[in-house]
């Protein structure tokens, strides 16, 4: 492709890798030592504390890439875990398309974050079907993962995600890496057959 690509930060496989396992407080799932993806820190099994105290003190999360429009944590998160840096990167939720500029702001802001060692991100939204999974999907993109495994990754760590906007994160991802023709339909045949071992459908056709 057109742009340097990043070197994949994994162990190899599509399995998470030795590590805490899945959070039991917190409605998340554990996609890769530095990637969580779930639903709002107010929708798990404990109060927004516990759910923060597990995430950043048993999980290691230091980074929270919020993915609603319709709220924000931000008070919250400074008040509970100051420590945690927000970032809120919002679009509509089962929308037709995505919100201009949504992938550019939450895959720059992690990007950033997790090119400091031993950061660790959660993507989330309201319930954890489609925007959070949606955009760890474009992280994992922007890491270096093929897009068959990375979607793969995510389903499989969290069996509720659809991640319905991956088709349109793989448009902008490969628009913004200078993909060639070849590569292109190599990258959307990757997702398409990951698609159909999961059972999912998208918005759009390629």
């Amino acid at each position: 492709m057109g742009q340097e690509q990043h070197e994949p930060r994994r162990p190899g496989g599509t399995a998470p890798g030795p590590g805490p396992g899945h959070p039991v407080w917190a409605n998340a799932h554990r996609v890769t030592e530095f990637l969580y993806v779930g639903g709002s820190l107010r929708s798990g099994d404990a109060d927004p504390a516990t759910v923060l105290g597990e995430l950043r003190g048993q999980h290691g999360v230091t980074h929270i890439l919020d993915c609603r429009t319709e709220t924000s944590d931000a008070r919250l998160v400074a008040a509970i875990a100051p420590e945690v840096v927000y970032h809120q990167a919002g679009t509509e939720d089962e929308a037709d398309g995505t919100a201009e500029g949504w992938f550019d702001s939450g895959v720059a802001f992690a990007r950033e974050a997790l090119k400091v060692p031993g950061s660790v991100l959660l993507a989330h939204c309201a319930l954890g079907q489609t925007r959070g999974p949606s955009m760890a999907f474009a992280v994992l993109l922007d890491q270096g993962y093929d897009p068959g495994e990375a979607l793969l990754m995510i389903t499989q760590a969290r069996p509720q995600a659809k991640a319905h906007y991956a088709e349109h994160a793989l448009e902008w991802h490969l628009d913004r890496t200078g993909a060639s023709e070849g590569e292109r339909r190599a990258a959307f045949e990757s997702l398409r057959a990951a698609r159909g071992r999961t059972g999912g459908w998208h918005h759009r056709r390629h």
